[in-house]
């Protein structure tokens, strides 16, 4: 196996890392990863190999399979953190409407 082959194999077992860290949260982890696995991906490139076409094609369509994923469960993280975000504003505005009015109830 040549070196480029390698490389691409070293992104999709990053791009799999990147979807079990996603899937634990841990977005920060999945964003290097993400940048490593760029940077690899463009190493691959460069040495890419014409005898290794069919190997190269193999790969790089896992890897675009993986992106679809990766994205998908970006964007589905990143609504659910906003919504989360959403409601935790209505709570406490909720919240600060109750102090205010305890407050003025308290006070006569």
């Amino acid at each position: 196996m040549s070196q480029g082959m390698c490389l691409l194999n070293e992104a999709l077992d990053l791009a799999r890392q990147e979807a079990t860290a996603l899937e634990d949260g841990a977005f920060e982890k999945a964003v290097a990863l993400a940048e490593r696995r760029n940077a690899v991906t463009g190493m691959a490139w460069k040495m890419y190999d014409r005898n290794e076409s069919e190997q190269y094609r193999d790969c790089l369509t896992e890897l675009a399979h993986m992106q679809h994923w990766l994205t998908e469960r970006a964007t589905r993280a990143y609504s659910d953190i906003k919504a989360h975000l959403q409601r935790s504003r209505v709570e406490r505005r909720r919240m600060q409407g109750y102090h205010k009015t305890v407050g003025h109830a308290l006070l006569q």
